[in-house]
Parts: structure tokens; sequence; C-alpha cells
């Protein structure tokens, strides 16, 4: 009798380990969509949401039927596109910011398909540019803008951020999201606004915003 009580315990471990096992899942899939982001927080200028792609990779663990783990390493282009106020003009230009994103997701499943996902990103910033009207001149002669296109990388830093959304997940491996990316870091590396923000203290930092639409395929 006393060899009964550990005997049954082990089975019952035994029997739930199986049973943890053939309920998990892990799948690799890839993934590619439309970004539109903006930089909140831009000073002395307007912006606006800026086109952009993006495409990946992730990792999908799924232990369970209502839940599921997913982090994903994601090229994407960000930035915004910028106006800047002259007197009798405005001049237009576009910040081109690429971007490594990691976003560790946790997947709550809504059924057998719909999901709410939400976790923390890690974006390593790639490369910068900034393109478009610098300047305007106008005289007797006429009146024309003058335009640069310039690498600006070492103004911007890395960042940190949550993500968060709603996706699908079908059996047949297809997979869909649209999400949040909220960047938490002021990525403002740039010693001039920097200085501007010093003195003029209610100007904030500057934040990347990013909504992602998404489409992909989960390797079963």
């Amino acid at each position: 009798m006393k060899a009964f009580f550990p005997l049954a315990l082990l089975s019952a471990i035994t029997l739930s380990t199986h049973a943890v096992q053939a309920q998990s899942t892990t799948s690799f899939g890839i993934k590619a969509g439309l970004t539109q982001a903006v930089l909140d927080g831009t000073i002395n200028q307007d912006t606006e949401y800026k086109a952009g792609f993006h495409a990946g990779v992730f990792l999908r663990w799924r232990p369970s039927a209502h839940f599921a783990l997913q982090p994903e390493l994601t090229y994407s282009q960000q930035g915004s596109k910028n106006t800047f106020p002259l007197q009798y003009v405005d001049l237009k230009s576009k910040t081109k910011l690429t971007y490594l994103n990691v976003p560790v997701l946790a997947k709550i499943y809504l059924g057998n398909v719909f999901n709410i996902q939400v976790g923390p990103q890690f974006g390593v910033r790639l490369s910068a540019r900034e393109a478009g009207q610098i300047s305007y001149t106008s005289s007797s002669s006429g009146s024309s803008y003058q335009t640069a296109d310039v690498e600006t990388t070492k103004d911007y830093k890395s960042d940190v951020g949550v993500s968060g959304g709603l996706g699908i997940d079908l059996k047949n491996g297809f997979v869909a999201a649209v999400r949040l990316n909220y960047g938490l870091t002021d990525i403002d590396n740039n010693s001039q606004t920097k200085a501007a923000r010093k003195y003029f203290e209610d100007m904030g930092g500057l934040h990347n915003r990013a909504f992602e639409f998404s489409v992909g395929y989960a390797f079963q």
C-alpha cells in the first residue's frame, strides 16, 4: 500500500507530461507587410505617417490551445514625412529610418483562430537618411527650393518599446496581424536638437510610432 502512492504520483506526472507534449507545437514562419510610421515629438515641424514595408521571420511555440510565445526578427522601414513652415512656404522632407526589430510576443487565443498579441520590442537602428527640401530662395529672377539627401544615422538611437495588436492563425499555416509598435525610448541623438530641447523645457523627446499590417505563413 505504501508503494501505491509514489507509483500513482509518478503515473500522474508522466501522463500530464505526455498530454502537454501532445498539445505543444512549434512552428517557424515568415511574414511581410505594410508599415505606416511616424516620429512623435519632432521639434519645430509637423509630421505625417510615412509608408514603408517590413519583412522577417518568427518562431511560434504554442504549449496549449489558448497561449503561444512568439519571438520575431523583422527588418522595418520607419521614420516620417515632415513639414517645416517658413514665412511664405512650407519645406517638405522625409526621415527614412530602418530598424531590425525583435518583438517577443505573448499570444492569447480567443478560440482556435483569433488572438491578442502583446509584448516588449527591441529595435536596433540600422540606418537613417534625411531627404527633401532644406531651403527656399526667392529673388527678382525667380524662386526655387534647394533639396538634399544626406546620411544621418548618428543622429538617431536604437529603441525599446511595446508591441500589441490582433491576429489570426489558420490551420493551413496562413497568419495575419495588425499591430501598433509604440517606442518608449527617446531616439534623438542630434546635439543641436538636444540643445534646443534643453533650452525649451516643454519640448518632448523623439519616439517611434508605427502601425504594422502583415501576412505570413507558418510551416507546420
